[in-house]
């Protein structure tokens, strides 16, 4: 049993009381004491999206060292700064529209830590669409793209996405009308409108299990292919909403901000928030939209002479 939320790096005679006071371990002898352990760390803010420092080309962190704490953590910056150090033509970067190693290094980056940074979940803002279950779709091809999938699971990869979006795209298709979803004793508006397996599956009353009667294409699917699909239908309405959130980002992201651009020579920016985009460094307008403190007005600011320094440049 790992009794979860109780570590502790506290004296012993307190982890011994705490330990104690929860019922059925009142008995308790703890084997190891929780501890403590004290490290210097490189402000990530210094470091680039690579994961390279900026003022030591070559040489790239990942860690504890960068302000991290946890075995996940870890392993994502190892990831990302193993491919980059062996990448001499361009960098590789998943960003945060993408996966949670785009927002764990996204964060540590531009925001810097002021306490171990631990990835959860609530720091991403595009939580319905980073899902388990579609994490191959997400991320096989850029494991590709920088040559770090093995030939056979790119093969599997393949098939697999190949039938997905096949079914996909039959499961998207307004197919069925009001008439023949009321012969399948699903009720629907009687408007005349067309629906598709998504649009049936998303209603309150309707089982995948019901529909599979009906519809071949649903029938003998894998469990991965049946959650993904649920899913899918249930959330359709936020999943298009966030995708437009995601190509506006994608936007920001896309404008980039040149390494020698000078943010304290901007007139009409504070000298606060000049002081903050100075320190932070960001390469994209996104990224200095996520530095603490950074309002929208100074955000239309820096656009415009971003914009003035790439015509002038």
């Amino acid at each position: 049993v790992y009794p979860n939320g109780i570590s502790t790096s506290l004296p012993k005679d307190v982890q011994d009381s705490i330990v104690h006071s929860i019922p059925g371990l009142e008995e308790t002898k703890i084997l190891q004491y929780g501890y403590a352990i004290e490290y210097d760390y490189v402000d990530p803010r210094a470091l680039q999206q690579s994961l390279e420092l900026r003022v030591l080309p070559g040489l790239f962190l990942a860690g504890q060292i960068n302000g991290t704490t946890g075995y996940e953590e870890a392993a994502a910056q190892g990831l990302m700064a193993g491919v980059n150090a062996a990448r001499s033509d361009e960098s590789f970067a998943i960003d945060r529209s993408e996966g949670y190693i785009g927002v764990l290094i996204d964060d540590l980056v531009t925001k810097g830590v002021s306490e171990p940074y631990r990835m959860f979940t609530s720091r991403a803002e595009y939580r319905l669409t980073l899902r388990a279950d579609n994490a191959d779709d997400r991320l096989t091809p850029k494991g590709l793209e920088a040559g770090i999938v093995h030939e056979k699971r790119a093969e599997a990869f393949h098939v697999k996405h190949k039938a997905w979006t096949a079914l996909r795209s039959w499961a998207g298709k307004p197919e069925t009308t009001p008439n023949e979803a009321a012969a399948l004793g699903i009720t629907v508006k009687q408007d005349g409108r067309r629906r598709s397996a998504l649009d049936l599956l998303a209603l309150p009353d309707v089982t995948f299990d019901q529909l599979a009667q009906h519809f071949a294409p649903l029938q003998n699917l894998s469990d991965d292919s049946r959650a993904k699909l649920e899913a899918d239908a249930t959330y359709a309405g936020y999943l298009d909403r966030q995708k437009a959130d995601m190509i506006a980002f994608r936007r920001e992201e896309g404008l980039h901000i040149p390494d020698d651009f000078d943010f304290r020579g901007l007139k009409g920016l504070s000298n606060e928030v000049a002081e903050k985009l100075s320190a932070a460094r960001p390469t994209t307008l996104g990224q200095a939209s996520r530095v603490e403190g950074v309002t929208p007005a100074a955000l239309s600011l820096v656009l415009v002479h971003v914009r003035n320094f790439d015509r002038v440049a």
